[in-house]
């Protein structure tokens, strides 16, 4: 079985725990649906990819050959929008009750908008504008429309 398959087998393994912690959510018996219904939902979608995740790596891992080596340097080059993207989302979840959330999601999806792509001074402007209007619309629709408290800011 391969990295993928692995990395499947842990899903599964975690999806299965929490799935089966579901029934700790306590439910209101006037609602229909109830709290645990969208996390229920997600969890199998993960559980039934997870398992096609794996499937995949046991077919494969006959036709594939030898794992091939790759040198950490080429390995850094190779994921670092990976490792950047959870950088930075790093910062946003350290920033959003320091900052409030339309400052920091802006910030945030502003900077990863700009750093994922080809970091050009001419893309700053566009990035901005795209950042600020994530987060406008994510205000509107939270604060505004659904009555959703979204973090004010303790600096500002």
């Amino acid at each position: 079985m391969g990295r993928d398959g692995w990395i499947g087998l842990g899903l599964l393994a975690f999806s299965g725990w929490l799935y089966s912690n579901l029934g700790k959510i306590p439910a209101n018996p006037l609602v229909p649906i109830g709290p645990a219904f969208y996390p229920r939902f997600l969890l199998l979608v993960i559980l039934v990819l997870s398992l096609g995740l794996i499937v995949q790596s046991l077919l494969l891992s006959g036709k594939e050959g030898g794992s091939e080596k790759i040198a950490p340097r080429i390995a850094l080059k190779k994921y670092r929008p990976t490792l950047l993207g959870f950088f930075i989302f790093g910062l946003y979840v350290l920033l959003l009750p320091k900052l409030g959330f339309l400052l920091s999601t802006t910030l945030f999806v502003a900077g990863l908008q700009w750093l994922l792509g080809p970091p050009r001074w001419q893309r700053l402007a566009g990035s901005a504008v795209l950042g600020l209007g994530t987060a406008l619309f994510a205000y509107l629709v939270f604060e505004l429309y659904l009555r959703v408290l979204l973090p004010r800011g303790s600096w500002l």
